[in-house]
């Protein structure tokens, strides 16, 4: 545009605005920070997931599964810290719960339909699968759809997609199937009781019955009732930035091959299959270790949960009773001698007395902690702390804390910082820095392994 033409319009805007009646500027909205912005300024993904021997499980201590090892991924791939807040095996409440803010994301296994999609944010695909009838492989098995006329057909309660697909066979071949909708409180219960002959026939995802189809040898799934089924993850709608990322960083576990590796693991690995009994079996049990019952006798002490104690045991010698540090501790609570010494425990290097001299010391270090931080949930990340670097280094960071103006009684992102810092010479010089030097970074990354263990635990049936 000339400078005469601009001039001009300008002019003409001039009048325009002088000749109207002046308007009254709209109200200032603020609008909520998305949820990708939260993620990020928190540093923590928040994720629901189910627990079953694919998805989310534990097993000899360990977390596994295809999606919290991909949620583990897109974590790392965001710089921030996952959380598995709830293992939900009902889609509905799952959905309802993302809806109130519970959690950031849905990483499990979910088919887009219509009614979700009005709710829902659905990522790129991460696989294809097929929904499949399943079937006692030694009764006889349904090869035409014609002879499910009558037949009692059990599914998930949530399952929408296996429900229109059983619906639809009902209705193009004039069929009268008996629809079952029950609670599902573990994915492969209902596969379970096919391969018992306890109820015929269930409906599930082929990757998923392939996968149980390992250890449940009598489950028959070669009858499909629907191919090229879309398996996403989800978040609200309207969160377009964070499914965004998400599809940003599938593209790139596609092109480096681990998605196609993480599936290979979980969906079609026979040697996924512990020796000594189904996953199915041995997640219904509730086990983490072959210590578990020492280590529920002896958090009575503590009065904590059991599982808390299970998991600095995995994070200390991963539960080898015989583990020793190039420090000279020992065994599964990873026992310094003279540590057992000071409470009387003079047969440490058993696991009944390494538990026992590793708990007095949890003892004696809630006890010294109680009059400094009131709070019992909060005292157990001091509690932690101290276990690895000893107290005396963790009321330094106390001192320090309160010097720079942080939360002496809070650890995360307050008291947390100066022990992480606490290798630098700035701090450990600190006139405040009674006992000198700290490997700060180990100690702080400690108790986030034993808390992030802990809640992974804290989410397998007891």
């Amino acid at each position: 545009m000339g400078l005469f033409r601009l001039t001009a319009a300008l002019f003409l805007g001039w009048l325009c605005t002088a000749c109207s009646t002046p308007e009254v500027p709209a109200p200032f909205v603020t609008r909520e920070p998305s949820r990708l912005l939260k993620i990020l300024e928190e540093g923590t993904l928040n994720v629901s997931t189910f627990y079953n021997t694919t998805d989310f499980y534990v097993h000899q201590g360990v977390t596994k599964g295809f999606h919290y090892e991909l949620a583990k991924d897109f974590a790392d791939y965001l710089g921030v810290k996952l959380k598995v807040v709830e293992i939900n095996n009902n889609v509905d409440t799952a959905v309802e719960r993302l809806g109130d803010g519970r959690y950031d994301l849905l990483a499990m296994s979910l088919t887009q339909t219509p009614e979700r999609r009005e709710r829902l944010c659905f990522s790129q695909p991460f696989f294809h699968t097929a929904e499949v009838l399943v079937q006692n492989g030694k009764a006889n098995p349904v090869r035409h759809p014609s002879a499910l006329n009558g037949q009692a057909i059990f599914i998930p309660c949530s399952a929408v997609s296996y429900k229109k697909a059983l619906q639809h066979l009902q209705d193009s071949l004039n069929l009268r199937i008996d629809l079952i909708e029950v609670d599902q409180h573990f994915n492969e219960d209902l596969l379970h009781l096919v391969e018992t002959g306890t109820i015929p026939y269930t409906v599930t995802d082929e990757n998923i019955a392939r996968a149980a189809g390992f250890s449940m040898k009598n489950i028959d799934y070669t009858f499909r009732l629907q191919d090229s089924i879309a398996i996403s993850w989800a978040t609200l709608a309207g969160e377009d930035f964070l499914a965004e990322e998400i599809d940003r960083w599938l593209q790139t576990i596609r092109k480096s091959g681990k998605l196609r590796m993480l599936y290979q693991r979980y969906f079609n690995n026979r040697h996924s299959v512990p020796a000594n009994g189904s996953k199915y079996t041995l997640l219904k049990k509730g086990k983490i270790s072959v210590y578990d019952h020492l280590l529920k006798k002896a958090s009575r002490r503590l009065d904590w949960d059991w599982r808390l104690l299970a998991a600095i045991a995995y994070v200390e010698s991963h539960f080898e009773p015989e583990a020793e540090s190039s420090f000279g501790a020992y065994g599964l609570m990873q026992v310094m001698p003279e540590t057992a010494g000071q409470f009387g425990v003079t047969d440490y290097f058993t696991p009944e007395g390494n538990v026992h001299a590793g708990v007095s010391y949890l003892k004696y270090l809630n006890d010294y902690f109680t009059p400094y931080i009131p709070a019992p949930e909060e005292r157990i990340k001091f509690i932690l702390a101290s276990y690895n670097a000893g107290p005396g280094h963790v009321m330094d960071a106390i001192r320090l804390a309160s010097k720079y103006g942080k939360d002496p009684l809070i650890w995360d992102n307050n008291v947390d910082y100066y022990l992480l810092h606490k290798n630098e010479r700035r701090f450990y010089q600190d006139s405040l820095a009674k006992n000198g030097y700290c490997n700060g970074p180990q100690a702080y990354h400690y108790v986030h392994r034993v808390l992030e263990t802990y809640n992974n635990y804290k989410n397998i049936n007891q």
